[in-house]
Parts: structure tokens; sequence; C-alpha cells
């Protein structure tokens, strides 16, 4: 297709082949399974515009234009040197899809090859580390005084973050000091 001139013409772009051939080099490196949506994005998306134009052009499920905007938006901002703590706070914001997808096309957009352990190790951090779900609820800031309403989001929103920053704790006595906290910042 690209010899015949039949891709530009599909995707309304110049393909990113090299991007293509990585992606496809990653996904059997990592042994995942072939991923069309993740592959489309290699050949065609940079920038969310891009992802916008093959919605149209292709037709494509809400669920796929969604995934090519993520992949569109932020994978220049990871790179192999990205700290173990910040894999992970990335990890449980976009979920172990869009992690993946977004770490595969930086990566297949990078001069390192398919042998690159620092890649590896950000690539696999989905299998070594399970986003944990946020520890507090509504009702323990509502248990601490916090007022029931609209006001409540600002507070559980600072909790969420304070977790974050602790790096994800799981000891109770940690999570309630960012619970109090929280509460106390009303």
């Amino acid at each position: 297709m690209t010899e015949a001139g039949l891709l530009e013409q599909v995707l309304g772009t110049v393909p990113l082949l090299a991007g293509f051939a990585n992606i496809v080099k990653l996904e059997a490196a990592l042994a995942l399974a072939p991923d069309a949506v993740r592959r489309l994005a290699a050949l065609a998306v940079s920038i969310t515009e891009d992802a916008e134009r093959l919605r149209e052009r292709l037709r494509l499920a809400n669920q796929e234009y969604e995934r090519l905007i993520s992949m569109a938006d932020g994978w220049w901002k990871i790179s192999a040197g990205l700290s173990e703590r910040r894999s992970r706070e990335l990890l449980y914001r976009l979920g172990r899809e869009r992690f993946t997808d977004r770490v595969l096309i930086a990566w297949a957009r990078a001069s390192e090859g398919a042998a690159d352990g620092n890649w590896h190790a950000l690539a696999s951090l989905p299998r070594r580390w399970d986003a944990p779900a946020f520890p507090l609820k509504a009702a323990d800031l509502l248990a601490r005084g916090v007022t029931k309403g609209p006001r409540l989001g600002a507070p559980l929103a600072a909790a969420e973050e304070a977790c974050i920053a602790a790096d994800f704790p799981l000891e109770p006595h940690a999570v309630q000091a960012i619970a109090d906290a929280a509460a106390r910042a009303v």
C-alpha cells in the first residue's frame, strides 16, 4: 500500500513506517498480542489532531478514538529515564492499557532499540506492580467532620494527591494521617 501510494491516501498523512515497524518488534519482545489500535497510532498519530482525522477517515469506534487520543496526548513526555515512582504515578492515573500504549509509542519513537533494559523495565511495570485503589472514601472525610455536599470533592481530591505523593502508602496509620490532613485543610 505504501509503495502504491494508497496508505497515504487512506490515512490522510505520510505514514510513520519506522514507528509501525518498531511497535511490531516491541510487541514481540514483550510477548504482547498484536494490537491494531496501538499499531495504527504508531503508523499515523503524533498529535491529537491526527487521532481526530483518523476518527473521521476510518470511522473509528469511540473506544478506539479515545485510545488514539490518549496515545497522542503525552507520549513525548515518557522516556526510558522515567523514575520508578513517577512511572507508578503514571500507571495509576492512566490505567494499564493506556500506560502500556503510551510507553510503547514513546519507545517506538526513541533511538533505543527493542533490547533496551530501561525501556523494558518501564514497559513491564504493569506486570510487576498493580496500581492500588484509592483507599479513602467520602465517608472517611465525613467521619472527620467534613460537610456533605459539593465541597467534599476538594479534600477528597487533595487526599488522593497526597497518597500519590507519598508513593501509595498501604499502612493504615499513613492513610489515616492523609485523611486527617485533608479534613483539617477544609
